[in-house]
Formats: C-alpha cells, sequence, structure tokens
C-alpha cells in the first residue's frame, strides 16, 4: 500500500473517531488530552453516565538505509477505537463492565519487504484490513480483589506486557515478546483474538495472579474475515496462560523506587507444524520472565521521571517446532532526560533471538534499537527511531542492516 493510501486512511480514522473534530475543548487545541477534545462537553458527559470513547493511531516510517536483503521504504499504520460500557453507572450492576474495539490496519512491513529479518521492526504493521478486536465482558468481585473477562480476547491484554514495553518502535518486544506469537499463534496480540475467559486476582497490593484459557481456532490468531469468525472450533486443545506479578512501590506515597516483576508460562493443546519435515506435532509450551526496576528518580514520590532498565526472556523447550525456542531482552528507559521535558523518554534495548537448529544454516539474530520519544502535546507523540540488525533471519552470510524511522502516534 502507498503512503497516499496510508495517509488517506489515517485521515479517515481520525475524522471517524474525533467526530471530524467538530467538538471543542476548553483551552488552546494543543493543550487537550486527546486530539478531538472533550466533544462540546459531550465527552465528559457519557463518560459521567458510563460510556467511554478512546482511540489511538500509530504510523511508523521506516527505511532500510544499509545492508539486508535491499534498499527499501516501507509505512505501516495501526488505528484502534474502544468503547467502554460501564454498566455500574449505566444500570446498577455493580463491578459489571462490557469492552469493544475496532482496529484497522494498512502498509508493508520493512522485515519482510527488506530486510528478511525475524525480529520486525515495526510496532505498528500488522494483517491489512478492519476488524473486530477485543469484546468481552469484565466483571469485579470484593472490590478489585477478584477479576473475571469472558468473550473475545487477545492474550497479550494480560500476559507477558511490561509497561516499558511500550517505550519501543520494534515488535521484538512491544507489545510483548515476540517469540510467544511467533511460536505460537494463540499467543495472540491485535487485532487477533480468542475466545476466552482470564481470572485475575488481587491478594494483595503488590502481588496479582492472573489464569487464562484460549480457544485454539486458527482463523480467528490470523486473523481473518475481519474477526468475525466467532466459532469456537480449534485446533487441537486449548491454551493455558499463567502469571505471577509482583509490584513493587507502585502505590503514590511509596518513597521506594518502583518495579514490575512477572513470572508466566502457558501450554497449548493445538496442533504445531515441525519445522524441518512438516509433520505435525500435537502441544506446545513456554515461558517467560520479565522485570523493570528503577534505579534513579528525579522527583518526590509518585514521579515517573527517572532511569528504568528492565529485562525479559522466553524459553520454548521443544526446538522441533518453536522457530524461536530463546529470546532474551534487555534495555532501559529514561523518562524525563532532558529538564523540562518530563513526559518525553529516550530508551535504549538490545535483542537476541536464537533460532532453533532444526532450521539448517542459521544461528540467530541480534538488534539494537535506540529511540527518543517527544511528546509534542498530550495527544501527539513523534518518535525518531534507529535499529541496528546483526545476522538477519540468522545467517551468518546476511548482510547487517541499518534501519531509520519515525513513528507517529495520536492519541483519541
Amino acid at each position: 500500500m502507498n503512503l497516499s493510501a496510508i495517509g488517506a486512511f489515517c485521515v479517515s480514522a481520525i475524522l471517524a473517531m474525533s467526530g471530524a473534530l467538530r467538538a471543542q475543548a476548553r483551552g488552546p487545541w494543543w493543550t487537550w488530552s486527546t486530539i478531538d477534545g472533550n466533544w462540546d462537553g459531550y465527552r465528559d458527559m457519557l463518560a459521567d453516565r458510563g460510556i467511554v470513547f478512546s482511540g489511538t493511531t500509530v504510523l511508523d516510517l521506516q527505511g532500510n538505509v544499509s545492508g539486508g536483503a535491499r534498499r527499501a521504504f516501507a509505512g505501516a499504520d495501526a488505528s484502534l477505537l474502544a468503547i467502554d460500557a460501564d454498566m455500574e453507572k449505566l444500570a446498577a450492576f455493580k463491578g459489571l463492565l462490557f469492552h469493544a474495539e475496532f482496529a484497522g490496519n494498512a502498509g508493508q512491513n520493512l522485515s519482510t519487504k527488506s530486510l528478511d529479518n525475524i525480529l520486525q521492526v515495526a510496532t505498528a504493521f500488522s494483517q491489512q484490513g478492519y476488524y473486530l478486536g477485543q469484546l468481552y465482558a469484565q466483571q469485579r468481585f470484593f472490590g478489585d480483589a477478584l477479576t473475571v473477562q469472558i468473550g473475545r480476547l487477545t492474550t497479550a491484554n494480560n500476559f507477558a506486557s511490561l509497561p516499558v514495553f511500550n517505550d519501543y518502535i520494534s515488535f521484538a518486544n512491544n507489545p510483548i515478546p515476540l517469540s510467544l506469537t511467533n511460536n505460537t499463534i494463540y499467543f495472540t496480540s491485535l487485532p487477533s483474538v480468542e475466545w476466552a475467559a482470564v481470572v485475575t486476582a488481587v491478594p494483595t497490593e503488590s502481588i496479582t495472579f492472573a489464569v487464562g484459557v484460549y480457544n485454539t481456532n486458527l482463523p480467528s490468531a490470523r486473523p481473518s474475515q475481519h474477526g468475525i469468525d466467532f466459532s469456537f472450533e480449534g485446533s487441537g486443545g486449548p491454551m493455558e496462560v499463567a502469571q505471577l506479578t509482583y509490584n513493587l512501590n507502585r502505590g503514590q506515597d511509596d518513597t521506594g523506587l518502583p518495579a514490575t516483576y512477572y513470572i508466566g508460562g502457558f501450554y497449548s493443546g493445538a496442533d504445531y507444524q515441525a519445522l524441518s519435515n512438516g509433520s505435525i506435532r500435537r502441544g506446545n509450551y513456554g515461558f517467560y520472565l520479565e522485570a523493570q526496576q528503577m534505579i534513579y528518580r528525579y522527583g518526590g514520590p509518585g514521579s515517573d521521571m527517572g532511569l528504568t532498565p528492565w529485562f525479559a526472556i522466553t524459553y520454548n523447550p521443544q526446538e522441533t517446532i518453536n522457530q524461536l525456542p530463546l529470546l532474551i531482552l534487555a534495555g532501559a528507559a529514561y523518562h524525563g532526560l532532558i529538564p523540562g521535558r518530563g513526559d518525553d523518554n529516550a530508551s535504549f534495548a538490545v535483542y537476541y533471538g536464537k533460532i532453533s537448529p532444526a532450521l539448517s544454516s542459521v544461528s540467530g539474530e541480534k538488534v539494537l534499537e535506540l529511540n527518543y520519544t517527544w511528546w509534542a502535546t498530550p495527544w501527539l507523540a513523534i518518535t525518531p527511531d534507529v535499529q541496528y540488525i546483526f545476522n538477519p533471519g540468522g545467517s551468518s552470510s546476511s548482510r547487517n542492516a541499518a534501519v531509520l524511522g519515525t513513528q507517529v502516534q495520536i492519541l483519541f
């Protein structure tokens, strides 16, 4: 898809989600929290009554400036509109909420077009088209101590997505480590969804435990039919996911440095194709460990300005069916690096993916990423980004590649 088509798609998304920008909000437009403002007061009025609208458009513009298979440029766009209906406000059903999403994707994948690498460089790229995304009911019990979600869910909504991952452009770690989806297509991120039920328990202020059971319907995971394949037919047994989360010093009044730790794993009973000969194997499983820990903070308790290193590792033992049996990710993000720019952040990361020995003549792929996110307004972020790929595709004969790009994010 060419840039004019991407531009037209972005404009149409903005017009659709902002009510053609006819809304007004108090103060200059560049101070609004969203590009479409407060809809002349109707947005707040609807929110007070239980109807909340939100949305984003993310545009990645990237070019391969050296190395790789060939020089090329690619643009990709991902837009999302979400609607929440708080039934406690609407109909006095305490703790009940309905959530719906609509996604639109356009553009090209630079990794496929030019780099032939595995750790994809663009977060915004996904299968082109318009999709019904997540669609679920959520019920809270005992305050926020227990939450149940049932419906059409993406796994990344509840599992394996560290908050710091949002600071990066590479699909290697945003929204979740790429190996989870690469090895197990049913470990989904948008626009792919599956029928699922997720239970989240919060026994203490610091500890959260979540368990999810997901269908393994292949057309839903790919996705196809614009996200409206509602069949329960699976490709074998369901997928189960569990995660233990430990949050340290996350309260507004906590004086210690904040941290988040995840340990999780999954088992999928679906059918998988062997990498070497195409034979079918039943079942797949894996584990992940993720952590982010602030080590320096500027400001008092509750401030997010400072330096936060992070680390993540995923391991899928069955190398005969998993292209990336081992993925190691590490980096650091500094929020508020430049004085007076407390909302901006500078981020650095290193990614290493070990490729299965079942694939001949390949070993592993490494990527370096460096970017800076400038929040021009509360609703507009611009992120210049550079990525350097060593051994694209894992082959020692492939040419290392440098990718320069920019991501534009708009909040609705």
